[in-house]
């Protein structure tokens, strides 16, 4: 069904795009109350579900896929890797704007964002037509059986640690407990702290904007940032502006497992560089290489285990409303 809907000036199409698997399989409850309050307030939409990995992004493909003269307005309802996986799908940032609803377990955009948890309060924000902003958007490139390959986001890129948990936390039965139990955000710290056993270090060199080489003689971490937070709420770059067309990288390097857990707290309120061996730059454009094959991240999507990516921003390219 096709529709019009009354965001702003009543002419824009309106189209949800739902992932029903966020939240451990909460999210159809909550495009279910969404839906009522649509009915209730007479609004007509279009509703896309995913319904197996990939499908976001042929979603996402055939949405902004916008004529020239004309704009679409999308409302994606899901977690910060629903929204990572309609970046990978976009044809036109222009003719689009996107809106967002949290329903994930980490919600990291969303809190960057100021964008609460009340479902109700944020659905009727955005039909009353929000607030749009501009956003840097992140671009992961990599080589892979001689291709080049590509990933863009919006949150994050990380490469070590930050991403092995991830990793982890995609199959983890832990998330799905904690997430049933309205404990989500703790996913990440209890995957974190299991995995402190197994760090992996590397000698690892980074080198900013084509001119400063930052080396490391044993990386736990390097996380990429365009906006404040990550991973359920840890402030590793409070510096970051996703608006400034610059990447904040938080690097953490030589420090021992058995003061990572004593540095874990402190990166919650983002006051972790008092401690040695964690580090902040900004560049515009970043290569690092790794002495072995680490995970990579982008928004908690995993692309692999790789130990030369180069991470690049474009500024202000996706028309974020909320």
């Amino acid at each position: 069904m096709y529709c019009e809907c009354g965001f702003a000036d009543g002419r824009l199409p309106l189209f949800f795009i739902i992932n029903p698997a966020s939240h451990s399989g909460r999210g159809m409850l909550l495009w279910r109350q969404a839906e009522r309050i649509l009915k209730r307030e007479g609004v007509p939409y279009e509703a896309h579900f995913s319904e197996k990995p990939g499908e976001l992004l042929q979603i996402a493909q055939n949405l902004t896929e916008v004529p020239d003269g004309e704009e679409r307005f999308l409302i994606a309802l899901g977690g910060d890797g629903t929204v990572n996986e309609l970046l990978q799908g976009f044809r036109s940032f222009e003719r689009v704007r996107l809106g967002y609803i949290p329903t994930g377990s980490s919600n990291d955009l969303a809190r960057d964002m100021g964008i609460g948890k009340d479902l109700e309060r944020t659905l009727m924000r955005l039909l009353k037509g929000g607030a749009e902003e501009r956003l840097d958007v992140g671009c992961l490139s990599w080589t892979q059986d001689g291709r080049e390959r590509k990933r863009s986001f919006l949150v994050s890129c990380g490469i070590g640690y930050d991403a092995a948990v991830c990793q982890e936390a995609l199959c983890s039965r832990m998330k799905n407990t904690l997430n049933r139990l309205g404990l989500g955000k703790f996913t990440y710290l209890g995957i974190g702290l299991k995995q402190i056993a197994g760090i992996r270090y590397a000698r690892t060199a980074i080198r900013l904007d084509g001119e400063r080489t930052v080396h490391c003689r044993g990386l736990l971490f390097a996380a990429v940032m365009l906006h404040r937070f990550e991973g359920g709420g840890f402030c590793f770059c409070p510096q970051a502006d996703a608006q400034d067309g610059l990447l904040d990288l938080c690097v953490v390097d030589r420090v021992p497992r058995w003061k990572f857990p004593l540095i874990i707290p402190f990166a919650l309120r983002g006051r972790h560089y008092r401690f040695s061996g964690v580090e902040h730059y900004r560049a515009g454009r970043v290569e690092i290489k790794t002495s072995e094959p680490l995970w990579v991240q982008t928004d908690g999507e995993i692309p692999g285990k790789l130990d030369r990516i180069r991470i690049s921003v474009e500024k202000q390219k996706l028309r974020f409303v909320y």
